[in-house]
């Protein structure tokens, strides 16, 4: 009779020990970037990959840096704001730089979009810009100066101040960012916010971005390579992504090697003293 419960100790303890295994560890397939999930020999190594650019359209609270040139600077320097003018230098072709290049306050010297969807430009006035592109804006003002103040002589650069977006979920360093550039791919976001952590579930992660009639929500899987061409690959102004964790996370495991085998050292430890305690009797 003791040899018998001894073998079942021996089998609910190896049953354990499998359990705590298979529950602390999280397969490669769950944690590796851009995987070619179903061979497609489109998404191949050393395969061309189109991407899929789409002209953003401008939306309130977007910050723009707007520059204004000429061969005569007299004939743009009163289109800034006057605490900008003094800034204005001549470079040959009587440009102007509005202190907006990524070295000021892009929130004192850029040019903001307001709720109802405009710019206030000096000698101007309100331009609407909410739902244009950066080259339609650009245009519309080049337009709105030649009409106005019939100076052909006018060319006009409009660029996002930035790409500003909020990650939070299982990531490194959580928060709201700002990239200074105009182009900004996920995972490069995701880099800079020190990486997802082990427990993220990479093939869930949400992007609430922001459209004129609202807001949509869109689920993407950054362990696939089928996210490169889609529009989703580069992210937008003031876009939130959300990256929730795995289910192994409700379990309380699936940290790293170290925890994990702390865990499992745990589980066995406590099992054997029970199944001990109850085969003495």
């Amino acid at each position: 009779m003791k040899q018998k419960s001894n073998s079942l100790a021996k089998s609910i303890l190896l049953s354990i020990v499998l359990i705590a295994l298979a529950s602390s560890c999280i397969p490669n397939e769950k944690v590796v970037y851009l995987q070619n999930k179903d061979l497609a020999p489109e998404l191949g190594n050393d395969t061309l990959i189109a991407l899929k650019r789409t002209d953003y359209r401008l939306q309130p609270n977007d910050i723009l840096l707007i520059n204004f040139y000429s061969k005569e600077l007299e004939a743009v320097e009163k289109y800034y704001p006057i605490f900008q003018r003094l800034n204005l230098g001549g470079n040959g072709n009587g440009g102007g730089n509005n202190n907006n290049n990524g070295l000021g306050d892009p929130y004192i010297t850029g040019y903001n979009i307001d709720k109802d969807g405009n710019i206030e430009i000096n000698g101007l006035g309100r331009i609407k810009a909410a739902g244009l592109s950066t080259n339609e804006l650009k245009y519309n003002i080049e337009d709105a100066i030649r009409t106005q103040d019939e100076i052909n002589d006018i060319l006009v650069g409009v660029k996002l101040q930035g790409i500003p977006f909020t990650i939070f979920g299982e990531v490194g360093s959580p928060g709201k960012k700002v990239q200074r550039t105009y182009e900004i791919t996920l995972m490069e976001a995701i880099a800079t916010s020190g990486d997802l952590t082990l427990n993220a579930n990479r093939e869930q992660v949400l992007i609430l971005r922001d459209y004129p009639e609202g807001v949509r929500i869109h689920e993407v899987d950054v362990t696939s390579r089928s996210i490169i061409p889609t529009e989703y690959w580069f992210i937008q102004p003031d876009d939130v992504i959300y990256v929730p964790p795995l289910k192994i996370r409700e379990l309380g495991v699936g940290g790293n090697a170290l925890q994990n085998l702390g865990i499992i050292v745990s589980v066995i430890s406590s099992t054997t003293l029970i199944i001990s305690l109850l085969t003495r009797f």
